[in-house]
């Protein structure tokens, strides 16, 4: 009697045998289209041989490796299932329909050992290593094959001596102006004596060479007229000498220097430049007038002077900073050439400046719907004018509205609803303006001032009005392409309920926390922020968004107020300017991005999102416009926005004794510390606009201090089993410059009902929530 096999030597059997069977399968159908007489060609390998201990060979072979061609046909775990369904559906037979679609796009015809060329892969094997110092080397190959499988592979064999090393380099010998200004680079060479010979090096140092040119006014020099002799006679030595081609013109090897520079305002393509009078400003020959724009705006994007030697640096920083004042569709200099004089050459520069629209209007109309059941429309109406002052200026004005009404939930609270209305404008002046006449020469990007002054009307019916106001005042810039700083040393914000009804009154004092945020709304501060971001870097497998950012208020007047009334912090008795207590806090948040891009088509994008505001002094809780919220189409999609916390506070209680009809849920469920995450794979459905998703969010918010009327909303160390949990999946209609988003997700955890059941949606897709919103998430 045979003994049963235990479950896991079953199962280990079992999968071996499939293994074996899937290997056999495939190994009898991927010769099925091998024409005869040929093979088919399973790949090659490289082995690289040195009497030198020294010699690094296994670096060696990795390098080599790169050269073997042609690749052999895609496999996974041995098998060859793109051959495969290759030869399942004809082969080398024609088709038609879906098999030949099957055939074309699912499969792959055979790559054959008479598509190699293994001669020629030697010569390409030669010459890297020649690239890399190793000079005289051998190279075999061998053929390994067997007619009974009908497969090859190509063997090379690589013998190498001890790799070249530098003895010396000679920088040109010449007394040309060229000459001489390559020898003064030499001190920052790439090529060093000692260091092994390597091609690569040698091209960088021409580029390194070609960039410091640029800036010494070489304007016609270009890395090509450069060429190095190698001796290679001496012992496993090389003597490398740099010199400039006997074929390059003479306008290479001087310099220039701008003799004139003209700028044309209002260029329009195909136009012939103008010769009226020009207004001279500076040393600038400015055109046509200033009725448009005025010269000094203009030319503070311009970094090319008369008298100077042309700069490459600056030759595109103009061209930059000219864009980027955003008034512009298009920028171009052109240059002339004139006779040289002396051992230098002279250039008239124009400046071509192509208007963009300088006027627009928009209108974006938007609905809200709230976990309390709240919904309603939104409209935003906004003007652009990029050139509000004939300076270049960007000035935006909006005016927002939306109402919300109760439209489902509690049928005893329907017809509760609330209005907002508000108008805010934006200047920014491309320039710092600021006492100390800053100018951020070295940066690429123009800097800018920025002015915000806004107003909102909120009206909650029955409940309260409320007036707030905003003004900010501040700096942009971009050092580099990946960098950028906000600076806002000026932020006031004030909010003060305008009415209220007696109910709300009743629940303010019934909330002592709540009856603070509402009270302590003066904000007195600045807000900082650092953003680096490699998105706009193309082509690369990873790409970071990093952004920290601090939020402070009350500081400074807090000081200033202690001293003056030589007491100290006292929420009894609070800082105040013109008997309105100022909010004293420090808010810090941090939002950091990583996408994965595993093709150009398919990619992981991931968010992680914390922030924490600590009130202090005389604030015992941050003002209530300053508090988190969780949730929403760009957070987490499975709840509706501010619908989430904090912790898991149940908001089903928190009902007005007094009056049942009346519920703190009409307002927002917000926090004082936030933490979420997101990941999002993102794939394409019908290339090139339709594109998919599949996502998961998580994350909540939480209070700083214990709210006796918020139970269970307080941050603890038991945070990570709070948070709340959606999944879905979407579609993107992405048509580059804008793009249509519809998310549907679901819950998998709702921390505000942990301990009952949480209310069920009787709508089209149960308890999922259905985003519809414009531009990506993350």
């Amino acid at each position: 009697m045979i003994a049963p096999l235990p479950k896991s030597s079953a199962s280990s059997l079992v999968v071996g045998m499939l293994l074996f069977l899937l290997t056999f399968a495939s190994g009898c159908s991927s010769t099925k289209s091998v024409p005869k007489g040929d093979y088919l060609y399973i790949g090659g390998n490289i082995t690289v041989k040195s009497d030198n201990p020294d010699t690094k060979t296994k670096d060696l072979e990795g390098e080599l490796a790169a050269a073997i061609r042609p690749q052999p046909n895609s496999s996974f775990f041995g098998l060859r299932p793109k051959l495969w369904i290759y030869n399942a559906f004809g082969g080398n037979k024609e088709n038609k329909g879906i098999a030949k679609w099957i055939k074309t796009r699912l499969g792959e015809p055979p790559v054959l050992l008479s598509e190699a060329d293994p001669t020629k892969v030697q010569g390409q094997m030669t010459n890297r290593l020649y690239n890399k110092g190793y000079f005289r080397p051998s190279l075999e190959y061998q053929v390994d094959s067997t007619s009974k499988r009908k497969m090859a592979s190509v063997n090379y064999t690589a013998t190498v001596v001890k790799q070249y090393l530098i003895e010396k380099i000679q920088f040109p010998q010449g007394t040309d102006s060229l000459a001489i200004a390559i020898r003064k680079t030499e001190p920052q060479s790439l090529l060093k004596p000692g260091e092994p010979y390597d091609l690569q090096n040698m091209i960088a140092e021409r580029l390194r060479i070609d960039g410091i040119m640029k800036e010494e006014g070489f304007f016609f020099f270009d890395e090509d007229y450069l060429i190095f002799h190698v001796d290679s006679t001496l012992n496993n030595k090389v003597n490398i000498y740099l010199r400039v081609k006997e074929t390059a013109p003479t306008k290479a090897l001087i310099p220039y220097r701008y003799q004139s520079v003209s700028v044309y305002s209002d260029y329009s393509l195909g136009d012939t430049l103008r010769m009226e009078k020009p207004v001279q400003y500076q040393e600038y020959k400015y055109y046509p007038d200033e009725e448009t724009f005025t010269a000094r705006s203009i030319l503070n994007a311009v970094f090319i002077k008369n008298g100077e030697l042309y700069s490459r640096k600056k030759h595109l920083q103009t061209i930059n900073r000219l864009m980027d004042l955003g008034t512009f569709k298009f920028t171009e200099v052109r240059f002339d050439p004139r006779d040289s004089v002396g051992r230098g050459g002279l250039l008239n520069a124009s400046i071509l400046l192509t208007q963009a629209k300088k006027k627009s209007i928009r209108a974006e109309v938007q609905t809200v719907q709230k976990s309390n059941g709240f919904a309603g429309p939104g409209i935003t109406v906004s003007f652009r004018n990029r050139n509000a002052f004939k300076g270049a200026e960007l000035l935006l004005l909006n005016l927002v509205g939306s109402f919300e009404s109760q439209i489902s939930g509690d049928t005893s609270r329907t017809g509760l609803t609330s209005y907002e209305i508000g108008a805010d404008t934006e200047l920014h002046i491309p320039r710092i303006i600021s006492p100390f006449g800053i100018r951020i020469s070295s940066s690429m990007y123009q800097p800018r001032t920025s002015f915000r002054l806004g107003f909102r009307y909120i009206d909650r019916r029955d409940f309260f009005q409320q007036n707030s106001f905003n003004f900010e005042y501040g700096y942009t810039w971009k050092q580099f392409a990946t960098t950028e700083f906000v600076i806002n040393p000026i932020q006031v914000q004030f909010a003060q309920l305008a009415d209220t009804s007696e109910a709300f009154a009743e629940i303010l004092r019934n909330r002592p926390f709540l009856a603070r945020s509402f009270e302590q709304q003066f904000i007195l501060g600045g807000n900082y922020r650092l953003v680096f971001n490699t998105q706009g870097i193309a082509n690369r497998t990873h790409q970071f968004y990093i952004s920290p950012g601090l939020d402070l208020s009350g500081g400074l007047w807090g000081l200033f107020f202690r001293a003056k009334n030589k007491r100290p912090a006292d929420p009894e008795f609070p800082n105040t300017l013109g008997g309105q207590a100022i909010s004293q806090y420090v808010k810090t948040d941090l939002e950091t991005r990583y996408y994965f891009n595993i093709t150009d088509k398919l990619v992981l994008a991931t968010r992680l999102l914390g922030g924490v505001g600590i009130p202090y002094g005389n604030s015992k809780v941050l003002p209530y416009i300053k508090q988190y919220g969780i949730g929403g189409p760009n957070s987490i999609r499975a709840f509706p926005a501010r619908s989430i916390g904090p912790g898991v506070f149940d908001p089903s209680k928190d009902i007005n004794p007094e009056d049942p009809s009346r519920t703190f849920s009409f307002f927002d469920q917000t926090g004082d510390i936030r933490l979420e995450g997101n990941a999002e794979f993102r794939f394409p459905l019908m290339d090139p606009y339709l594109k998919g998703a599949v996502f998961l969010d998580a994350g909540n918010v939480w209070l700083y201090d214990e709210d006796p009327d918020r139970p269970g909303g307080e941050f603890g160390g038991n945070f990570m089993s709070q948070l709340a949990i959606g999944a879905g999946a979407g579609m993107r209609i992405d048509v580059q410059f804008f793009v249509i988003r519809l998310d549907l997700a679901y819950p998998l955890r709702d921390p505000n009902y942990i301990n009952t059941k949480r209310p069920t949606s009787g709508g089209l897709f149960g308890n999922g929530v259905l985003n519809l919103a414009i531009g990506y998430p993350f």
